[in-house]
């Protein structure tokens, strides 16, 4: 299996905080972060792009790097230091690089506008299963949201707080999410529950953007959406439009 990189948009914001790297078995052992760089479309490196950390951010069975983007040059009103220019400029081409396990991988994007507004899950599109299938309740977003926070913090409930099993299966954009059940949907109505610690790609909450004005005193908070489960004639909403 290849070495992966997520987000795998090709449009990503300008203030994008983290990559994840994703090893076929446990690299920790392998890894140098010489062997990780951001070059632009010239094929210059990008200099310091990347926050540098005393300990690596490897998930528990070693297979999954956390790449934290230096916050000096995401967040705005840190200082006129050159060190402090974006690292991604809007309209530009970059491509991360990652070298380890006698492999190469590289993930190449462009660079949009930043996103600095929390996120809000009224924005988003739900699309309701059929009644007694296994399919899956889809989530369109409206960016680029954290993959591996959606797999942790995004779920769904019955009414009376019965959890509801299933599993998050992010697109290979984060502009959608499929909500796998592992049991078949029962008729009545559920709800599709966010925990405060959801993210985007750029480190925005519910409620709060990562680079706000702190005297408004926004705060983290939680988020639902209402579904129910469609009849088995029931047309689904692309089905109805037409």
């Amino acid at each position: 299996m290849p070495i992966r990189i997520s987000p795998q948009a090709t449009v990503l914001p300008a203030n994008t905080l983290r990559f994840y790297i994703h090893f076929p078995r446990p690299g920790e052992a392998h890894f140098d972060r010489d062997q990780l760089w951001l070059q632009n479309e010239e094929g210059q490196m990008v200099r310091d792009p990347f926050l540098v950390l005393s300990q690596e951010l490897w998930s528990p069975d070693g297979r999954r790097l956390t790449v934290l983007m230096e916050p000096g040059r995401i967040k705005r009103g840190l200082g006129a230091d050159p060190s402090h220019d974006p690292a991604l400029v809007v309209g530009r081409t970059y491509s991360l690089v990652i070298t380890a396990l006698g492999q190469t991988a590289r993930h190449t994007f462009c660079v949009s506008d930043p996103v600095r507004d929390a996120i809000n899950e009224t924005y988003w599109r739900l699309v309701s299963p059929t009644v007694g299938s296994l399919d899956p309740a889809v989530v369109h977003f409206d960016r680029v949201m954290d993959a591996a926070l959606c797999e942790d913090e995004i779920g769904v409930q019955t009414p009376s707080g019965e959890v509801v099993q299933t599993r998050v299966s992010l697109a290979p954009d984060g502009t959608g999410a499929q909500l796998i059940p592992s049991h078949r949907w029962r008729a009545g109505k559920h709800r599709l529950v966010v925990s405060e610690r959801l993210e985007d790609v750029c480190g925005n909450r519910l409620g709060e953007a990562l680079d706000h004005d702190l005297s408004a005193r926004a705060r983290p908070r939680a988020g639902m959406i209402n579904f129910t489960p469609r009849g088995a004639n029931t047309p689904s909403p692309s089905q109805a439009v037409s």
